[in-house]
């Protein structure tokens, strides 16, 4: 199962597309399959104050939703991972919950999030400045992360340092 993550991390860094608007989708693609890659390992790299299942929850309109899928039933220190696409209003069964636009970060999910130790990550702009945990920023056709350590840490989560090493730190 493993492997098949690792070969969808290498497929979005080093499948060559050719060509006007199949190089834009391809692009794109990639873009979203890094993305997934990234969640899987946010879910390895991320302590929970206690032991729980991982759910990968999304939230909202995003391509996210094609390729979080692939996800589904790989492990991590031998328990399954699930991909939960329609999270309902309690986002207490969520490891992670991935909110598609900024408008979804309200204080309500701001604040279960903290009480119920759930990571929130987001890739709009501005997603960590207002309260977001972890943003994926697309910079110079690189993705980013972006980590606001407030809320995290309100949250009672510790991320690895191998996340923060490679994060914009908001403090």
């Amino acid at each position: 199962m493993r492997l098949c993550l690792y070969m969808l991390l290498n497929l979005c860094v080093w499948l060559p597309v050719a060509g006007g608007q199949a190089a834009e989708l391809g692009a794109a693609e990639r873009e979203y399959q890094l993305k997934t890659a990234y969640l899987f390992h946010f879910a390895e790299l991320t302590r929970w104050p206690e032991a729980r299942p991982i759910v990968i929850c999304l939230r909202g309109s995003s391509p996210l939703r094609t390729f979080l899928p692939v996800l589904e039933g790989q492990t991590i220190d031998g328990a399954p991972v699930h991909v939960d696409l329609e999270p309902g209003p309690d986002i207490g069964s969520c490891s992670i919950l991935v909110l598609a636009e900024n408008d979804l970060l309200t204080a309500e999910v701001a604040g279960q999030a903290r009480a119920r130790h759930v990571l929130l990550v987001g890739d709009s702009e501005g997603f960590a400045a207002a309260g977001g945990m972890v943003q994926f920023s697309l910079r110079d056709n690189k993705l980013k992360l972006v980590v606001n350590l407030a809320p995290v840490n309100s949250a009672h989560l510790k991320l690895s340092s191998k996340v923060l090493r490679m994060a914009e730190l908001i403090e």
